[in-house]
């Protein structure tokens, strides 16, 4: 089973409550994507389920079917439709599912992960559920923001918040997965503690293209060329995927800019920080807003369906404006 690193704090909470017998039924692990929130879930659930001395001791039949992804009382919960969520057939099901008791042990969980698409529906039907599990039940959810779950919901659960780990902490994780230091350096460059993040830079190619791309859009915007730009982002077509990480990218080196304007000792979360200094540069607040402002219209449009490569142009041309 995958290790789940840093976050000592959190790591040490849940294992104090299921020392004290005084874990609740319910837990939202919340925090960027790549942040290991579902390992995080699986080491909860590894300790919880484990029939051994040390718990979890990764030996025992409960831990080694939870390794295999077949242990029959945890159910990662099935995501469909075009949004990701959860359909309400399947929540329906899990809410059947639960009033029989687990096949082995003392405890039945279901993990509901990403749970950013969610919608009210599925989790009006998941709540009395939640709000009054059997003694043997569990529920973890996990997502970017704790507002992907309603306030219904999160009343009747714990809420944990994931952080990165520290950089160092990242290069050690990605060495024992046999990177070099070489590569794990520009990998946490890139993405700093998020080892998930990290982990796809390596391992994908178009995720290193959007990189770079980024580190272009930003030289471009340096050197105030709207058609190096314009080229720059015109290389995403119509991918969404990729454009969305691209902006998000973008956003976070705008915001080291401006952030190092003020503070040039302040942490980066960007992922070109020499661009980012020279924009620090020139940038004025107003013109960092602006940006700021230009990729949250271009989510917007985005979401709304507008072609994809005319809500670039007009997020090019705003960005030139700023």
């Amino acid at each position: 089973m995958a290790q789940f690193y840093g976050n000592e704090q959190i790591q040490h909470t849940l294992h104090q409550m299921l020392l004290r017998d005084r874990a609740p039924h319910g837990f939202l692990f919340y925090g960027e994507t790549g942040l290991g929130k579902k390992t995080l879930a699986k080491q909860f659930l590894a300790e919880l389920l484990c029939t051994g001395t040390e718990k979890p001791c990764g030996s025992c039949k409960s831990c080694k079917m939870l390794a295999d992804g077949v242990h029959p009382d945890v159910r990662f919960v099935e995501h469909s439709g075009k949004r990701n969520g959860f359909s309400v057939d399947t929540v329906r099901e899990v809410c059947v599912d639960l009033a029989s008791p687990p096949n082995e042990g003392n405890a039945k969980c279901y993990v509901f992960g990403d749970c950013d698409a969610m919608d009210t529906r599925t989790q009006n039907l998941l709540l009395k559920a939640v709000e009054e599990p059997p003694a043997y039940g569990y529920f973890i959810f996990t997502a970017t923001s704790p507002a992907s779950l309603l306030p219904t919901v999160r009343s009747r659960i714990v809420s944990l918040a994931v952080s990165p780990v520290t950089e160092q902490e990242c290069c050690a994780a990605l060495a024992e997965r046999g990177f070099s230091p070489e590569d794990a350096a520009e990998a946490v460059a890139a993405f700093h503690g998020n080892i998930g993040q990290c982990l796809n830079f390596l391992e994908n190619m178009p995720i290193r293209e959007v990189v770079g791309l980024t580190k272009t859009a930003i030289n471009s915007i340096i050197n105030k060329n709207e058609y190096a730009l314009l080229q720059t982002v015109s290389v995403l077509g119509k991918e969404r995927e990729r454009t969305f990480l691209f902006l998000n990218l973008f956003d976070r080196c705008i915001r080291d800019a401006i952030v190092w304007k003020h503070d040039p000792c302040a942490a980066g979360i960007g992922c070109d920080a020499a661009g980012s200094k020279k924009l620090a540069e020139r940038l004025s607040d107003s013109a960092g807003q602006a940006m700021h402002c230009a990729v949250d219209s271009t989510y917007g449009a985005m979401e709304a369906n507008v072609n994809l490569p005319l809500a670039l142009a007009a997020f090019c041309a705003d960005c030139m404006d700023a």
